[in-house]
């Protein structure tokens, strides 16, 4: 675990991309009946950039439990 103490201005910063973040992917989900599947592809090739060894199963399956446990 880091030690690191992030300064109020940091925190804010954080907070307002986790909420910029938040809304675009419920616009995602409101777009139509591919919103869905559009999002959990973003998400799993995000989890496939940020893990390089992570596999294309591994990260869809990473997405739909992100997916479930932030917009269910």
């Amino acid at each position: 675990m880091s030690n690191i103490i992030h300064s109020p201005a940091h925190l804010r910063k954080l907070k307002g991309q986790t909420l910029s973040r938040f809304d675009s992917e419920q616009k995602m989900l409101a777009s139509g009946a591919l919103g869905a599947e559009r999002l959990i592809m973003n998400i799993a090739l995000d989890f496939m950039e940020k893990y390089p060894n992570m596999s294309w199963q591994e990260a869809i399956f990473a997405a739909h439990a992100y997916c479930d446990r932030t917009h269910n």
